[in-house]
């Protein structure tokens, strides 16, 4: 790994991985927090959507302001997450949740985008981009994954404005690490674009005047139907990971399977923990069977995991699923943020990733949203029978009808392609 690039991972992950973990330790604590202030299960499942609300907003807007701009502001989405941490420890009513879960989503929105960016232009003509991005994901999914258990011990021994503290301190660290790299990740923006992309940057900025405006280029990607079926495949991750581990799970866990939030936690650590592994395997993986079949894999894992729990609903099954749910995500890496790299225009890397989060981001708000919603009227077997249908749903359309570029994933030709 090229010494400039070790410089760009540590400067990113200084700052994000910290606020993974401290976005982690709420995961079990948030919602039997709100619980415990009144909430019923579709309102906590709106508190925790409206996080992916505030990331739906904001995607875009940042992507086109850090290309305008020639810069990312990842301090400034450390630091509303670092004000919503603080809002969760000074709250007494479940309505002002919302406040501080959207302030949360804006800031994950503004870091999520802004280190994507930067990583994508810098890796794109990269031949280890996929080792490169498995250490990203394997850094950032440690912080998530080893977090919730923490949280919820802090919760059960102490209480639940104890984890939130030590949310508040981790986020406050964060802060001032962000605040320190903020310079040299400005220097590394601006010194990301080789002097070819830049000319074809500006050929691409006159097509755009001459054909009509420069909203043509986002309209592109919505006939792309490659990038169209990738997002939401993503949005189907999204939508039950997020509706499984931070709603499903504490809830099922606590109120069906009779399990306390430190025993809640460890199993989704322990889940995390193994996709971490899977994880660090994964750019092996891909080189062995391509991206598209990784991804396809992966997605069959985490069906099988969500299935088993439906058809024999016992504890072992219960841990299963969640074990499962973690593994289909590490077996694949960063399988589709190659996928992402490949099948869209190397000029448009900024505007692809707003649009790509953008759509994803929506499993976000719905599976939140409609799994508290089938859970309430229905029952949980109901709810995670929803999570296995969108994810066989996904894979079915992705499997059979998104383009293959697995001609050696290295790095991506000019034409979008992959080659060696």
């Amino acid at each position: 790994m090229a010494a400039s690039t070790k410089k760009l991972l540590t400067a990113i992950l200084s700052t994000i991985a910290l606020a993974d973990f401290g976005l982690g330790l709420n995961t079990v604590v948030l919602p039997l927090y709100a619980k415990s202030l009144g909430a019923s299960i579709i309102t906590i499942g709106l508190i925790i959507a409206s996080f992916g609300v505030a990331r739906i907003l904001i995607n875009i807007p940042i992507s086109m302001i850090s290309k305008r701009l020639n810069k990312g502001f990842i301090h400034i989405g450390i630091l509303l997450i670092f004000l919503g941490a603080l809002g969760y420890y000074f709250s007494s009513f479940y309505q002002e949740l919302f406040l501080f879960r959207f302030m949360e989503g804006f800031g994950s929105g503004i870091i999520n985008t802004s280190s994507m960016i930067m990583l994508t232009k810098h890796l794109y003509k990269n031949e280890q981009r996929g080792k490169v991005l498995s250490r990203y994901m394997i850094a950032r999914r440690l912080s998530m994954g080893s977090a919730p258990f923490l949280g919820a011990v802090i919760a059960y021994k102490f209480n639940d404005k104890a984890a939130f503290l030590l949310y508040g301190v981790v986020m406050f660290v964060a802060l001032l690490v962000a605040l320190y790299n903020k310079n040299f990740l400005k220097g590394i923006y601006n010194g990301i674009d080789l002097s070819a992309e830049k000319a074809k940057q500006d050929i691409s900025k006159i097509k755009e005047k001459i054909g009509g405006g420069k909203y043509k280029k986002y309209l592109r990607l919505f006939y792309n139907l490659n990038f169209i079926i990738l997002c939401f495949l993503t949005f189907s991750f999204f939508f039950s990971r997020i509706g499984s581990r931070r709603e499903l799970v504490p809830l099922v866990g606590v109120s069906i399977m009779r399990l306390n939030k430190a025993n809640i936690g460890l199993l989704i650590s322990i889940a995390a923990v193994i996709g971490v592994i899977l994880t660090y395997y994964s750019d092996r993986i891909i080189k062995l069977m391509g991206i598209k079949k990784s991804i396809v894999i992966s997605f069959i894992i985490a069906a099988v995991g969500v299935l088993s729990f439906i058809i024999f609903k016992n504890l072992f099954t219960f841990g299963a699923s969640i074990i499962l749910l973690s593994a289909g995500g590490g077996f694949s890496g960063p399988a589709r943020n190659l996928y992402l790299m490949d099948s869209v225009d190397k000029t448009h890397y900024d505007e692809a990733i707003g649009v790509y989060r953008t759509l994803s981001d929506m499993g976000f708000v719905l599976g939140p949203f409609v799994l508290g919603a089938v859970f309430d009227y229905f029952n949980f077997l109901s709810a995670f029978g929803v999570v296995l249908f969108i994810i066989i749903a996904a894979t079915v359309l992705f499997g059979f009808f998104a383009k293959s570029y697995d001609y050696g994933y290295s790095y991506p030709l000019p034409d979008g392609n992959s080659g060696d």
